[in-house]
């Protein structure tokens, strides 16, 4: 029996864990990540030079801003293989493009070595942050209960919980909320707004008294670029169900004695917006007494604008169309069904945002 060809040896050893929507990632959206994130760190080049002269500068200005992320002994290093290489090529000197080829594979795994340990750190606030996250649904009687939550990076700025003031509390507060952007800064907003507003419910119990002290705490430290929008939904004993919102978008009710849909929309302000001092006058209280099998939605945006193929958005008209054809089924199957449409409508995408659903079904 003949031995297998070396060459073909080491493809299969490389490209055997290789897959395309791996490939499709690198090409789409990793590349146009890295060319935004050098972009960005670039002066904006004078509109009065000419178009060949506006290109030079552009194309030095990001090469520029590449070496500079390097540390000073990589960037003096990288410099000398570049050197290195040019003589060589000119001057047909094969030591040198040894040397070069050396020294760049050598700082390349530097720079992956680091990219690793973030990346192995990231895993870890992955975990961190989802166990921070409600495990299960909370068992509320006349209410089934169901959820999911998906990150678009390692780690997200979405947020949801289940909390009451105490043990020994009929009432259950149901929250979600969501800070702009995505990534490690959001993560670490989000885990703030949750230690905040468990502190809130347990010391408050008037829903408009918990989003402005909200509000009062969180904003102090919140950097200018990011707002966060946060909906409250409070069940009680007798089954009336209190929404607070501030700038989150409308739960969503299904109404199965009409076969209708309503939106609950309170009126209220984004919390680290330039509301002006209108974020205390506007916020406001809507109260909804469902019936049976009525289906209650609460979600992120990163749910109806999750783009297929073809950039267009799953819409809220989709999501209702979903839960009006799977309304007879308990609260964690129509999250299934939900999640399996999301999924294949996106395809291949790689998610863009991160995404949290709650189902709420009157039992």
């Amino acid at each position: 029996m003949s031995e297998p060809n070396p060459i073909k040896r080491i493809f299969d050893l490389y490209t055997s864990d290789l897959k395309f929507d791996e490939i499709e990632r690198l090409v789409k959206r990793e590349s146009a990540e890295v060319y935004e994130f050098y972009k960005n760190q670039i002066p904006k080049v004078d509109t009065n030079k000419n178009k060949f002269t506006r290109t030079l500068i552009f194309i030095r200005s990001l090469f520029n801003a590449f070496l500079l992320k390097m540390t000073a002994p990589r960037r003096i290093f990288y410099i000398v293989a570049l050197l290195l290489f040019f003589i060589g090529y000119i001057n047909n000197i094969g030591s040198y493009l040894i040397f070069s080829f050396l020294i760049i594979n050598i700082l390349l795994a530097f720079e992956l070595a680091d990219k690793l340990t973030v990346k192995d750190e990231l895993s870890l606030a992955r975990k961190i942050q989802n166990n921070l996250m409600p495990q299960n649904p909370p068992d509320v009687n006349g209410f089934e209960i169901a959820s999911f939550y998906e990150s678009a990076d390692e780690v997200g700025g979405d947020y949801f919980d289940f909390l009451k003031e105490s043990e020994k509390s009929n009432e259950q507060y149901i929250v979600i909320g969501d800070i702009s952007g995505k990534g490690m800064a959001a993560a670490l907003y989000m885990v703030r707004v949750q230690a905040i507003i468990q502190y809130l419910i347990k010391n408050f119990n008037d829903l408009k008294d918990i989003i402005i002290n909200l509000k009062d705490y969180f904003s102090q430290n919140l950097r200018r670029e990011y707002f966060l929008t946060i909906q409250i939904l409070k069940i009680y004993e007798n089954k009336q169900v209190d929404v607070i919102s501030a700038g989150h978008n409308p739960v969503l009710i299904y109404r199965s004695g009409s076969k209708t849909f309503i939106e609950v929309n309170p009126k209220g302000i984004g919390i680290g917006l330039n509301d002006k001092g209108l974020f205390e006058q506007t916020i406001a209280v809507e109260s909804y007494q469902p019936s049976e099998n009525d289906v209650i939605i609460m979600y992120t945006d990163g749910i109806t604008e999750t783009m297929n193929t073809e950039k267009v958005q799953f819409g809220i008209d989709r999501l209702k169309k979903i839960i009006l054809d799977n309304s007879e089924k308990p609260a964690n199957e129509i999250k299934q069904v939900i999640h399996k449409y999301l999924t294949y409508y996106r395809g291949n995408l790689i998610a863009e945002d991160d995404s949290t659903l709650i189902v709420i079904k009157v039992v």
